[in-house]
């Protein structure tokens, strides 16, 4: 009688071991391989073993109380779950390291990880790990999802407000609208919401431009370096266009077009113009437009250095098709500082513009 209650008792135990186990290896799968040591004790495992297992390099530590349940470099996103897990679960990924998580495309840095807490927590700084502090931080939050993150606009307006140089601030607001990841207009919805975020006034312009139709840094030096500063006339961003490939037709769009000067403006940053699949389309799409009767320009990052150049040429390309404006220069030391008239550019067989 005895025996057989020991054998029941052992093989409960046996079944409740197993079953601990079992969830320990599904909650380490789950974040990466990471695991805290309240974890490990809840699913049986001592400091003893966990000292063992770390001395025998099965496992390492990584912050206080955090482990790994292997041994070399860690992934990124095993980099992630522990400083989370080291910094509490009121924590939350945010700004660089929020847009990764959420998939945005970019280059981002492997480090440091940028966590967000409450105002009021007050915790130890832990190496690889960058704190920021804000009120109302579980409003930010996408339900459901651990470790918690905060919104994809919250994450572009932290990671943009963040940046001094205003080219990188803008880089990341637009490349987040230009991926279609969100909208101008949701981000200056959320931003209404963050009267305290530090540089806000800062991302309004951009994000006017964005709702522009601007979805490019080089757009953005485009339209306000170029185009603007210099007085040419306004084009109309992301002209739908009929285009083919060996699969049919398709729809392209153009980065700016001046319609009724039949001139078409291509700004070829690296995004979307870096394989040869994409330069065979610009080619044929360049070509199209060519047969269709239509100039077509194409800048890269040299406008970034030399917009003056850059209005020069489209100026001339313009006064060619019939603009008779007045281009003017954007300072001082403009290199069209002596003024640029279209009109004294013209050839006597310059083609008049047409009208809509």
């Amino acid at each position: 009688m005895i025996d057989g209650m020991l054998s029941v008792w052992r093989d409960f135990g046996n079944r409740r071991w197993r079953q601990m186990i079992s969830g320990f290896v599904e909650l380490r799968g789950r974040q990466q391989g990471m695991f805290t040591r309240a974890q490990a004790v809840t699913h049986g495992i001592d400091d003893k073993t966990l000292a063992r297992r770390c001395r025998n390099r099965q496992i390492q530590r990584i912050h206080q109380g955090v482990y790994a349940d292997f041994t070399g470099p860690l992934p990124w996103s095993a980099r992630v779950w522990a400083a989370w897990l080291a910094c509490g679960p009121d924590a939350a990924l945010t700004a660089d390291t929020a847009l990764r998580w959420h998939g945005l495309s970019g280059d981002w840095h492997d480090s440091p990880i940028h966590l967000a807490v409450p105002q009021n927590r007050r915790i130890e700084r832990r190496s690889g790990i960058r704190l920021t502090r804000h009120q109302d931080l579980s409003s930010w939050l996408v339900e459901g999802r651990e470790p918690y993150v905060v919104r994809l606009e919250i994450a572009v307006l932290t990671a943009a407000a963040r940046r001094l140089d205003p080219d990188r601030r803008a880089a990341i607001v637009l490349d987040a609208c230009r991926q279609r990841r969100t909208t101008p207009d949701r981000l200056l919805t959320e931003l209404d919401r963050l009267p305290r975020l530090r540089g806000r006034k800062l991302l309004i312009p951009v994000l006017a431009d964005a709702a522009y139709g601007v979805q490019s840094f080089l757009e953005q030096v485009y339209l306000t370096r170029v185009e603007r500063a210099h007085g040419l006339p306004t084009g109309t961003r992301q002209v739908r266009a009929a285009g083919s490939s060996t699969s049919g037709l398709t729809v392209e769009y153009r980065d700016v077009e001046y319609v009724p000067y039949e001139l078409i403006v291509e700004l070829d940053g690296r995004a979307g113009h870096v394989d040869a699949i994409s330069t065979w389309r610009d080619m044929r799409r360049d070509n199209a437009a060519t047969l269709q009767g239509k100039t077509t320009l194409r800048f890269g990052y040299q406008l970034v250095t030399d917009p003056c150049a850059t209005a020069g040429q489209v100026g001339a390309a313009l006064a060619l098709h019939g603009w008779i404006g007045t281009l003017t220069p954007c300072s001082p030391t403009c290199s069209l500082k002596g003024g640029f008239s279209a009109h004294t550019r013209r050839d006597s067989g310059a083609i008049p513009a047409k009208t809509s």
